[in-house]
């Protein structure tokens, strides 16, 4: 995501102090999405979208009415001094944590952010940007700053091909025209297959902001004052975008099919109301401040949200932390190191040191950094049993499948050693992102989930198991069944709890002859409302279990002894998920329910 100041690259281009505070207003809603404090916090990237193609088609209008044509290559030397700098010193703040085993980081990744291709490598790597924590990788969130850069090498060739030959207003007609293909895209997108996380990550299907914004600076530069009333833009932009980035869920297929356009519309109101009008609260001294780093503190403040350092905060806390250590550090960046380079402020002998620090920070970036992605969607598997009689060993060792979403996944390692421990054989059947639902609406971005669903009782049929161990982590306050959001403790979702989990169980129905049931776990760092959500879906397990007469396992009772003042014996790194020692505990406890 670009924060970056662009507008002041030409020197004769004016300053508009609404777009800092509106800068600054967007970053610190995304920074309180991943922190866990807002759900719709995501709609501030389509805010910056919206701010980035505007102003560079602006500045570009502008460089061609001034001087008859478009200098690409300038153009393209300002962004690359404005926005590697940056990037460089995030390399070395995530080398930094990596070594002091605060995230994992993979060199795919380090070269995705490096050639500004994050969002493809996720989108190709089969990586769910939903699933934030299962693998919490640091430079995730580098995904729309590579939409933004992509967008920087092509529409400048666009705009400086139709400027040579048309007026700026065929330029805004063809980006009005290109806005309506991406919305086309992404709406026939979602409704054909394609995954959220596709549509979400494309440059193609998040183009509309970027050429909208474009397409109203065409209409003259500086912004011309609005002829329509002046509360109209703000109005609109309050109504839509304030609910939105409280409540409205990204991991859903129905926001792409209208309300994300509607959103980015909304944000392109508030980008004109701020470059038009003069606004007290987007021209305070703070807000400025805070969007002039804007582009360092949205950088920076994503390895925070993922360090292990911060996994005991509350969300609100973490996202006060985060966003303080955020500022600080953006400030210093901006003001050692990135505007000097940008401003060309350094000394000619200084910019072979520069350089060769900055090749230092990606060879350890990429030294200290592992080679793949962690393997969390490779199942450990068992062969099946043998068939002939010669083959058949007399006492056949018992035959386990723990079939569940993220939550097994991660401590898949720790749940084979501990069966290896107890001499049983074990297959891990599970995927993270999926929920138990074989309706593709209701998958997170995921349509593959509901194949991986109906494969598993021809395969615990194939592998013989004995006992089958169902393990989901849990979706706190709600969930959707065909694609109708729910709250766990409506008395209608109750009904539609235990159905799914019957849905579970009968997988293995005539398969298995023992059928186990794991609780979710409260999360104490989310809202009470999630809790209780949670709370509720542990008595729908309940009450299936003692319907069904099979056996349930409360996790709660020993990762939370204290519940619910606290739930820290056992620890999970981000809130849900268990790794290393805790896993192997974890694993000991649920494994201990086969005798």
């Amino acid at each position: 995501m670009t924060l970056s100041d662009p507008i002041r690259a030409d020197q004769s281009a004016p300053y508009l102090p609404g777009l800092d505070g509106l800068r600054a207003l967007s970053v610190l809603v995304v920074v309180a999405f991943h922190s866990g404090v807002i759900d719709g916090g995501w709609i501030g990237v389509d805010v910056f979208f919206g701010i980035s193609g505007f102003l560079i088609t602006g500045l570009m209008v502008a460089e061609n009415q001034r001087n008859g044509r478009v200098a690409l290559g300038a153009f393209w030397m300002r962004r690359i001094r404005r926005l590697v700098p940056a990037l460089i010193v995030l390399l070395g703040l995530v080398a930094f944590l990596v070594h002091f085993n605060q995230v994992e980081v993979t060199a795919r990744n380090i070269w995705g952010a490096l050639t500004y291709s994050t969002n493809w490598v996720h989108i190709f790597g089969g990586t769910s940007y939903w699933d934030h924590f299962a693998t919490p990788d640091p430079l995730r969130h580098l995904w729309s700053l590579a939409i933004e850069e992509q967008f920087y090498v092509v529409w400048p060739i666009v705009a400086w091909y139709v400027l040579k030959r048309h007026s700026s207003s065929t330029l805004g007609k063809v980006a009005v025209f290109g806005a309506g293909v991406s919305a086309l895209v992404q709406v026939i997108g979602i409704h054909s297959g394609l995954s959220i996380d596709r549509v979400y990550q494309g440059t193609d299907t998040r183009a509309v902001a970027f050429l909208i914004g474009a397409a109203i600076a065409t209409r003259g530069w500086p912004p011309k004052k609005l002829t329509l009333p002046s509360w109209l833009f703000p109005a609109f932009s309050l109504v839509v975008l304030v609910p939105a980035a409280i409540w409205l869920p990204g991991d859903r297929s129905w926001v792409f099919s209208g309300p994300l356009i509607v959103i980015s519309l909304a944000g392109i109101a508030a980008v004109v109301y701020s470059t038009t009008q003069s606004n007290r609260l987007l021209s305070s001294p703070a807000l400025r401040l805070i969007g002039r780093w804007s582009y360092g503190i949205y950088l920076f403040h994503w390895p925070l949200v993922v360090s292990h350092k911060f996994d005991n905060l509350n969300c609100v806390v973490r996202f006060l932390v985060v966003t303080a250590i955020s500022i600080v550090l953006s400030g210093l960046s901006y003001r050692f190191i990135e505007s000097p380079i940008r401003h060309r402020r350094l000394p000619r002998m200084s910019l072979l040191p520069v350089a060769a620090v900055a090749v230092a920070i990606v060879v350890v970036s990429l030294i200290v950094s592992t080679p793949t992605a962690p393997a969390l969607d490779v199942e450990v598997t068992l062969a099946p049993r043998p068939t002939t009689v010669d083959s058949v060993a007399d006492d056949l060792l018992q035959r386990v499948m723990v079939f569940g979403d993220s939550v097994p996944a991660v401590a898949a390692d720790e749940l084979q050693a501990e069966a290896k421990t107890l001499g049983v054989e074990i297959e891990v059947r599970a995927d993270p992102g999926c929920v138990p639902s074989e309706d593709k609406q209701d998958q997170y971005g995921k349509p593959e989930c509901v194949t991986f669903l109906q494969g598993t009782r021809a395969r615990a049929q194939e592998l013989d198991i004995d006992t089958a161990i169902i393990w989901w982590g849990g979706t706190g306050i709600g969930f959707v069944e065909h694609g109708t959001p729910h709250y766990f403790c409506e008395a209608e979702a109750q009904q539609l709890t235990r159905d799914r989990i019957r849905r579970l169980v009968a997988y293995f129905d005539g398969v298995a002859t023992n059928i186990i049931l794991v609780a979710p776990v409260p999360r104490l760092d989310q809202t009470a409302k999630d809790v209780e959500g949670t709370e509720c879906e542990i008595v729908a397990y309940d009450d299936v279990a003692a319907e069904l007469g099979i056996k349930v396992v409360h996790l709660r009772d020993d990762v939370c002894p204290s519940y619910p003042n606290d739930c820290d014996r056992i620890f999970r790194y981000d809130g849900l998920h268990y790794n290393g020692e805790p896993a192997t505990q974890v694993a000991k406890i649920v494994l201990s329910a086969l005798s």
